[in-house]
């Protein structure tokens, strides 16, 4: 492999590690953050889900910028990363605003203009797909998911610090402008400078996707219009795929939600106690990429890794069922997490490459980008 290609393929790994890093941090205590300022659960569901549509519109935005400007992926990503650093301050300055709908209002917006950068990070899909050789293309993907996990055991280490952060940033002692700076807050001026690195890095240091070998061309994406559309969705290889994709996310995400409410409502956990067990269940995501890229290497179907990971969703979803009840112990709360999480890493780079096949067989049909970005709107 080139050395300008190892040298991006660094910066992806760096973005997802920052990344995982961020949502380790955030994840656990917005949920605080919303009831310190006056919000609901129910609000907090409602940011949750923002975030989440913001970046299924842009993931669009995204793919499309992408194709129209020759393949080219330093200035979609410095939008998303400005995107990210300007949601991250909003998201920080809301605890100036008074308790209530305002201030909830103020971490809606952030958390939405936040989503709106994040979505950015799915360009690195498309990356790996016209710049690796097709059979290199499962395991390249199974290593960058590989990466988050470092970032979210990491992220337990950096909520004990900010649990402790307590304390005010004068703006002005002539003016009386004082930003008062705590362990929810906070989280917003850490994700805004991991923002700021990665722009830099980015800037810096990813490289376009080479030109020669044929994987790329100087032709044109072709645009899909409602036609092309309608085939993908009709084509059982291409719509099998967006339905796994679909499956997969909705479960972890409803696991990343369902998490903080119910493990401070059940059990009295503060950030550092949800971290803990997030960090836990990167162990487990670590492992089950480790197991995935062995398979990988040694030429699994998809088709067969799709499906143990398809079979650990419906073991944790019964026992999560029969264990997260009112009495329930902190053990009988983890382990079902644990179970469907050893199945993300089985289902999610054997289906990205059971999909980029795919699309490969259908030359000409639609876009490769287009497609890749409406198989990760509905991760929503």
């Amino acid at each position: 492999m080139e050395k300008s290609l190892i040298i991006s393929i660094t910066v992806l790994v760096m973005i997802n590690v920052i990344d995982s890093i961020s949502n380790s941090v955030v994840g656990p205590s917005l949920i605080f953050y919303v009831t310190e300022m006056g919000g609901t659960q129910e609000q907090y569901g409602l940011i949750m889900s923002a975030s989440f549509l913001s970046g299924m519109v842009m993931m669009t935005f995204y793919g499309a910028w992408v194709d129209s400007n020759g393949n080219k992926y330093k200035a979609p990503y410095a939008a998303s990363f400005t995107l990210g650093i300007i949601g991250s301050f909003i998201y920080f300055l809301a605890i100036l605003v008074p308790k209530g709908n305002l201030a909830v209002g103020a971490i809606f917006l952030g958390r939405l203009i936040t989503g709106m950068g994040a979505s950015g990070r799915t360009l690195a899909y498309s990356w790996v797909a016209t710049a690796i050789p097709r059979e290199e293309q499962r395991t390249t993907l199974t290593i960058m998911s590989l990466t988050k996990c470092f970032g979210m055991i990491l992220g337990p280490l950096l909520n004990i610090l900010v649990l402790k952060v307590n304390t005010e940033l004068v703006i002005s002692s002539k003016f009386d402008i004082v930003i008062p700076i705590n362990q929810n807050n906070s989280v917003g001026l850490i994700i805004a400078l991991g923002e700021g690195i990665l722009f830099i890095a980015t800037f810096l240091f990813l490289g376009d996707p080479p030109t020669k070998g044929g994987m790329i061309t100087d032709e044109k994406p072709a645009k899909a219009g409602l036609k092309d559309i309608w085939e993908a969705i009709t084509h059982f290889d291409l719509f099998s795929c967006l339905l796994a994709t679909f499956v997969a996310m909705f479960n972890f995400t409803f696991y990343s939600v369902a998490i903080p409410p119910v493990a401070s409502h059940a059990f009295g956990w503060n950030p550092v106690h949800i971290s803990n067990v997030l960090a836990l269940q990167a162990v487990v995501l670590f492992l089950g990429m480790c197991a995935s890229m062995i398979f990988s290497m040694a030429k699994a179907p998809d088709i067969l890794l799709i499906g143990f990971g398809n079979f650990c969703f419906v073991v944790g979803g019964v026992i999560t069922y029969y264990f997260w009840t009112i009495d329930a112990t902190s053990l009988q709360f983890v382990v079902p997490m644990l179970i469907v999480s050893l199945s993300l890493p089985f289902i999610g780079p054997a289906n990205r490459s059971k999909y980029t096949k795919a699309v490969h067989s259908r030359p000409g049909k639609c876009d490769l980008a287009f497609l890749c970005h409406c198989s990760m709107m509905l991760f929503i």
